[in-house]
């Protein structure tokens, strides 16, 4: 017998399918956080094109920009302006999966387990 459980259902077989909300207000707010991301992106690639890397000083260019008061250093700033990229990135990809994409179930193989085998743990 192998260790696959038989079942009635075939392997890779569509179980459920729904399909996604598309909602035009995730639609914009897509679109909108794709517009922070990129500023986000320009800020730290021109940033370290122009040599701010110091961890110790700010630049009067870098402090006039956003978050610039607020910080210490150079590489706090770049650091924030990346931070903030790759949170954009993961929303956006969180909202386009929860709301842009169709929902499917799709069967699996099963395979036996300890207690399928009567293997007990005796203590």
């Amino acid at each position: 017998m192998g260790l696959e459980i038989p079942t009635n259902k075939t392997p890779g077989d569509v179980l459920r399918a729904t399909d996604a909300e598309r909602p035009a207000f995730i639609g914009l707010l897509i679109l909108s956080l794709t517009v922070i991301e990129l500023v986000f992106v320009v800020l730290t690639f021109v940033a370290v094109a122009n040599n701010a890397n110091s961890a110790t000083e700010v630049a009067p260019d870098i402090a006039s920009a956003f978050g610039g008061k607020v910080w210490k250093s150079e590489q706090q700033i770049v650091a924030l302006w990346l931070a903030g990229a790759f949170y954009c990135l993961a929303f956006i990809t969180f909202l386009y999966q929860r709301f842009f994409m169709d929902h499917v179930t799709i069967a699996k193989r099963r395979f036996r387990k300890w207690e399928d085998e009567g293997v007990q743990l005796h203590g």
